[in-house]
């Protein structure tokens, strides 16, 4: 026999050998070390966030070094809700979630988030985590406070001997004053829909929601509407107001531009949030600048504070305890608490943590406060979702191009009153 012949015998004697038998005896074999555990974060950002992703991730790499976190960062306003709306239904929710208080409600009926252990928020206010508790249950870690009313220029105000306004009245007096003396009295925006949505829940807050917290139930139940509403109509005249007192190209203009032409003094008045506050500090090392409620009727027009970024739990099995772990981290690291609210001007959730004094409207803000002066908008986010005031929002924008009537809007509002709010699932 040949010793090809030799050769072939003996591998398959030696195959048959293994498959009955298995491998033959070896050392020990050194397999690769295991992948990193992964932690997915969707981080829905308003103009102000970008950057603070950053400084979150630095202190979670320091602490959970053998842990992979992959951020996604996307506009809160236009996109935040469809990822995430998207990923549920593919099966494919992020660990952590990072919108706005807002969120908490539609997500938790919707079955997205999960509630969160005590450990996570044990550092946050009980006025913060009562916006974010629903059914026994605390849904979010709400993490800092913005500021909502019409920001002014302390200078140009003493310079006319200005006071601030509040009635109607008195706001019409103060902008007849500063435009005989060649003053924009409105630094505004209206390239963006989401503008119109925010002043539109301001107008909502102090004049329908401060007397009738349950107007949105009401209003999907057809016991009121929006059309043929009399002051429904003039809170939405409040933007056309705005639009006729403002700039120029306020109709063409993004919030950016706005909020540096303000800085420069370029404009009286802001309705707007603190949000804005950031682009005026960078571009501005000096600016006066104080906060007022939007004016009503009647006169008693409270200042408006949003539980803004809130993290969130995706409602899903794999990495629960490690997850917890991460957003017990977040919300406790008083000096990562501190370094995000200096950056975006605004104030934290913290217990225990000072007053933010970099913000430059927080003389006011004490005084508000301290006179009982403030309202949630959770209020009025709660009976009427983003998502709807946007869509209405994005209509009204229309009318205010000349593109549609108010009417036509108000109609629009009635007919998408069902989307108004979210059903649980």
């Amino acid at each position: 026999m040949n010793k090809k012949i030799i050769a072939v015998v003996v591998i398959l004697v030696l195959w048959l050998f293994y498959s009955v038998t298995g491998p033959l005896p070896s050392g020990e074999i050194i397999s690769e070390s295991e992948s990193k555990p992964t932690i997915t974060i969707l981080a829905g950002q308003s103009s102000s966030d970008a950057g603070t992703e950053e400084m979150i991730q630095e202190v979670l790499a320091a602490k959970f070094p053998d842990v992979d976190f992959q951020w996604s960062c996307v506009d809160w306003g236009d996109q935040f809700a469809s990822q995430v709306e998207g990923k549920f239904v593919s099966g494919n929710l992020p660990d952590i979630l990072i919108g706005k208080s807002q969120d908490v409600y539609p997500y938790r009926m919707s079955g997205i988030i999960a509630p969160l252990p005590e450990e996570v928020y044990s550092e946050i206010s009980e006025q913060s985590l009562a916006v974010v508790s629903s059914e026994g249950g605390v849904y979010g870690l709400p993490y800092t406070e913005s500021l909502q009313g019409v920001f002014y220029n302390k200078e140009i105000f003493k310079r006319f001997g200005l006071t601030t306004p509040k009635t109607i009245e008195e706001l019409d007096h103060v902008v007849n004053v500063l435009e005989k003396n060649n003053v924009v009295a409105f630094a505004s925006h209206f390239q963006e829909s989401w503008k119109i949505g925010n002043m539109n829940m301001q107008f909502f807050m102090n004049d329908i929601f401060a007397s009738d917290p349950a107007w949105g139930e009401r209003f999907r139940a057809g016991e009121v509407n929006y059309s043929g509403n009399p002051l429904i109509t003039s809170l939405f005249k409040n933007n056309q107001y705005i639009l006729e007192h403002s700039f120029s190209d306020a109709i063409q203009i993004n919030q950016y531009e706005s909020d540096v032409r303000f800085a420069r003094g370029e404009a009286a008045m802001n309705l707007t949030g603190t949000w804005s506050l950031q682009a005026m500090s960078q571009m501005v090392s000096e600016i006066d600048v104080g906060i007022f409620p939007y004016p009503n009727e009647s006169g008693d027009a409270k200042l408006l504070v949003e539980t803004n970024m809130t993290f969130m739990k995706g409602n899903k099995e794999e990495n629960t305890e490690l997850v917890d772990a991460v957003l017990t981290e977040i919300g406790t690291n008083y000096l990562l608490a501190q370094e995000i609210v200096d950056y975006i001007q605004a104030r934290s959730t913290f217990r225990r943590m000072e007053e933010n004094g970099d913000v430059m409207v927080q003389d006011d803000v004490k005084y508000y406060r301290e006179n009982n002066q403030m309202l949630n908008v959770a209020a009025g986010n709660s009976q009427l979702v983003w998502s709807y005031q946007n869509d209405v929002a994005a209509q009204a924008m229309l009318w205010l191009q000349g593109k549609a009537k108010l009417e036509d809007v108000l109609q629009y509002a009635d007919q998408k009153r069902d989307t108004s709010i979210i059903e649980e699932r």
